[in-house]
């Protein structure tokens, strides 16, 4: 478990130097956030620090107290806290009985081995009609030693993510692939090469490439590392 939390840290830390890459990822879901933001799994804050650019309310949130540590940086606005949102119990009372306009999940329900009990007490978090933006890796044939090393339970299909968010009590605004051009990478590095890290040249190419990489919301790429979707709770 020590040695799958270092692993998960050293990718964070990758992540958080690709700040096109990062940027790019929030431009998915900028839309549909309203006034009061939860954000479950926030890392290190690669992605709060876009959420919290805006007058909305956030709550940052995280399980490992050295990540929530480090969004402590972010309380120095007025509109950030930080807490706790652990997708394997419950959902807090505090946020089921104040809901929030918009959740914000992204590469973390593919941690959790119940992902079905996950996707309510998210749709618990949220007011009716309520937006989840949800990232989750795509394709199971990509599973590889990467996958393995930071502890993914399983990668994802269109169809189960549809399934298990509509079981949950969402409709499924939109749901595609993202991230076309990272899947080769990713497979050649986690199945061929079997390798549990990421190569740094290669990620600082994928940050330097996403001005040409966004072209790929007008060919609405048939696969790609990802699956974003946009889920209201009815």
């Amino acid at each position: 478990m020590v040695e799958e939390h270092l692993t998960l840290s050293a990718a964070l830390d990758q992540l958080s130097e690709l700040d096109r890459y990062n940027k790019w990822i929030f431009d998915q879901f900028a839309d549909v956030l309203g006034p009061r933001v939860l954000e479950v799994g926030s890392g290190t804050g690669n992605i709060t620090a876009f959420l919290c650019s805006g007058p909305r309310e956030v709550l940052a949130t995280d399980v490992v107290p050295a990540y929530r540590h480090q969004l402590q940086r972010f309380t120095e606005k007025r509109n950030v806290k930080v807490g706790t949102f652990d997708l394997t119990k419950e959902a807090p009372s505090d946020v089921v009985s104040n809901p929030f306009d918009t959740v914000v999940c992204l590469n973390v329900l593919e941690h959790i081995e119940d992902d079905a009990f996950a996707l309510k007490q998210l749709n618990l978090a949220l007011v009716k009609g309520g937006a989840l933006a949800l990232l989750v890796p795509s394709h199971q044939f990509l599973y590889g030693e990467f996958d393995r090393a930071v502890g993914h339970y399983r990668r994802y299909g269109r169809k189960e993510v549809r399934t298990k968010l509509e079981a949950a009590g969402f409709r499924v605004e939109r749901l595609r692939f993202f991230s076309i051009a990272a899947a080769v990478p990713w497979l050649i590095n986690g199945r061929l090469f079997k390798r549990a890290y990421l190569p740094t040249g290669q990620t600082k190419l994928a940050n330097s490439l996403v001005p040409l990489l966004r072209l790929e919301k007008f060919i609405g790429p048939p696969f790609g590392l990802s699956l974003i979707s946009i889920a209201r709770k009815m």
